[in-house]
């Protein structure tokens, strides 16, 4: 036998562990190994010309009917003596014939309305870009396969096979434990499409860790499916024992679903938190808006702000309504009020003596109008029925302090149980949180909210996530978090912002930068792309875009971060909207995914996932129980 010649028996001889979970026993009839019978699984060989980057094929001549955009295929040849593989994924697909692209005859094909017999030899080729490339160890190394690189170009004529499950099997035999599955490759041809294998890994050295902290983004417009890939997600790093996930759901999203309350996720309804508990063996906490208690003076003055009492008052936004914050604080201090007792009749008693003190009032206001708004102030608290709506308003805020009302807890506590604790924890900062869950004692709606209370509780959060992780990092500890963030949008755009707004979006930013070092990872839920901080894009490692960019400067953005891979694009661009489907169980939710997210490009090429459209077929796939007949 020629030494230079493929064994593909060799191959075939190669022993691995039990199959995957999610892979069903091995049938030779259902999952026939393309190396044991190369003839059933070749599309084509190997034409001309060719490169190491990007490789064409002529495609047979019976499997020219065939959906074969979007198909993973595998090469087979010798490189250094060794049997060598190269993976990768048909780009587009041509076809020509020669003899139909002369003038003549195209004349004649216009008089007659036919093709002539003479003119019918179609030859197709398909565009591939190589992503990966695996070499057959030797011996002393113990290990089915191991990554290289291709340094060298297949021969004309050799074949070029489709790529299966039983392949991907035997191919990560060794690394079976470590990967995990958010769908199928994306391509035509929806009865052949293999489970993608991707790594969802911890940030800390050992046995599922990557080593290194590293963020991500999902993106796409509303209906796109990025909601339901970031709960697949959140689930792959939840499995990991020692790591911790820190949800921020600023519209309930994540809340509703753990329990399979109504969402928006139509026809997917993945009981995630039970996973959580059941099939990890974690703790998942939910924290509804009305539990979470804030525990800072500072945040104080910015709450009362807020407030209605001081625009009852009279006193404008600004200096003058910071001012009397800050002089109400001292004087609740002073007093010997403490946080948790600012929802008393006391404490608002002791805000109606100030309010109505002179000296209080010159403070703000030097002007004659301190006696107007002195003697409003103190006719408010004279009138019964008025003065019972300003402890109504009163209440509302200060409850947002009082730690003793049933299920309560500190945003400091709930962060420090959530990062040494391997807890799933999920903060509900929307209305919601105020009226919903199982822990909510009476009298919830009395709480103040608003978007600018959000925010706060919001700026609370990402602070005391910061200082937790300097903390550690002091004493060369590394957390090993990811925080999801959904709504990114609306915390990190471009442009010109002030107050709050600009501080939580300058948190966020300089979280980007330096919660790495501290093993705090984030992943952020957007709609848009173009329109989030560059800065906060350029520090993320993986994204997963879904549909809807595909115009204007969201289309130029994605265009910037795939190198301008119009290829790549043009895939992405063919991504039908899910709600163009005839059916609702016919939906496809596809995404574009670029960086070291999957085995099968080791240089993060873009790659195209088809997510799970049902959650049995992700269950199922991923080892979590499920059922293999779904449809994914």
């Amino acid at each position: 036998m020629n030494e230079n010649a493929f064994d593909p028996a060799a191959w075939a001889r190669l022993e691995g562990p039990s199959p995957m979970p999610g892979v069903e026993e091995r049938t030779e009839d259902r999952f026939p190994a393309w190396w044991d019978d190369m003839a059933s699984a070749q599309i084509g060989v190997v034409g001309s010309p060719n490169s190491t980057e990007r490789m064409s094929a002529d495609i047979l001549m019976d499997k020219t009917k065939e959906s074969l955009v979007g198909e993973w295929i595998a090469i087979p040849f010798v490189q250094d003596g060794v049997d060598t593989l190269t993976v990768g994924q048909i780009m587009s697909v041509e076809m020509r014939n020669d003899l139909l692209e002369g003038t003549t005859a195209r004349s004649v094909v216009s008089r007659l309305g036919k093709v002539p017999a003479s003119a019918s030899e179609d030859l197709y080729r398909a565009e591939i870009q190589v992503t990966a490339t695996f070499a057959r160890s030797p011996k002393e190394h113990g290990r089915v396969v191991l990554p290289s690189m291709m340094g060298t170009v297949p021969p004309s004529g050799t074949p070029v096979c489709l790529v299966d499950n039983t392949f991907i099997e035997r191919l990560f035999a060794e690394q079976t434990d470590d990967l995990f599955f958010l769908g199928t490759a994306y391509s035509g041809a929806k009865g052949r499409r293999i489970l993608l294998p991707t790594w969802v890994r911890h940030f800390r050295s050992g046995e599922g860790g990557a080593g290194d902290t590293y963020h991500m983004g999902i993106f796409g417009k509303t209906g796109s499916g990025k909601s339901v890939l970031a709960k697949l997600l959140l689930l792959g790093f939840a499995r990991h024992p020692e790591t911790s996930v820190f949800i921020l759901d600023p519209q309930g999203e994540f809340s509703r679903d753990a329990w399979n309350l109504p969402s928006s996720d139509e026809g997917f309804r993945l009981k995630w938190g039970e996973v959580v508990e059941k099939g990890f063996g974690k703790r998942l906490v939910l924290v509804p808006l009305r539990n979470l208690v804030l525990d800072s003076w500072d945040l104080f003055k910015d709450v009362i702000g807020q407030a209605v009492l001081f625009q009852w008052l009279g006193y404008p936004r600004g200096e003058k309504r910071a001012l009397a914050a800050e002089l109400l604080s001292i004087s609740l201090q002073k007093a010997g009020f403490t946080l948790n007792r600012l929802a008393s009749r006391e404490a608002f008693d002791e805000v109606g003596k100030a309010v109505c003190d002179e000296n209080f009032v010159k403070r703000i206001y030097v002007s004659d109008s301190a006696t107007a708004k002195l003697q409003q102030a103190v006719g408010y608290w004279e009138v019964p029925s008025i003065k019972e709506d300003l402890w109504r308003a009163w209440s509302s805020m200060a409850s947002l302090f009082d730690d003793k009302r049933p299920g309560t807890v500190s945003v400091s506590t709930l962060v420090e149980e959530a990062v040494t604790s391997g807890k799933v924890v999920v903060v509900n900062l929307s209305r919601e949180g105020l009226e919903a869950g199982t822990s909510i004692a009476a009298g919830s709606r009395n709480i103040l909210w608003n978007e600018e209370i959000q925010g706060m509780l919001i700026l609370r959060l990402l602070s005391s996530l910061r200082e937790r992780g300097e903390i550690a990092y002091l004493k060369r500890e590394r957390l090993n978090t990811m925080v999801v963030l959904d709504e990114a949008h609306r915390f990190i755009p471009r442009g010109t912002l002030d107050g709050q707004k600009e501080a939580i979006r300058d948190l966020l930013v300089e979280a980007s930068r330096e919660t790495r070092k501290y093993g705090i990872g984030w992943l952020l839920v957007s709609q848009t792309l173009a329109s989030l901080h560059p800065e906060v894009v350029s520090q993320l490692r993986v994204l997963l875009v879904g549909y809807g960019l595909n115009s204007g400067s969201e289309l130029q953005a994605l265009r910037e971060l795939s190198g301008g891979d119009q290829r790549a694009i043009s895939i992405y661009q063919r991504f039908p909207d899910p709600h163009a489907a005839l059916e609702p169980s016919s939906r496809e939710y596809n995404f574009m995914l670029l960086g070291p997210i999957s085995p099968l490009a080791f240089s993060g090429q873009p790659l195209f996932l088809s997510a799970f459209a049902d959650p049995h077929s992700f269950l199922f796939a991923n080892g979590l129980g499920g059922r293999s007949g779904e449809s994914a």
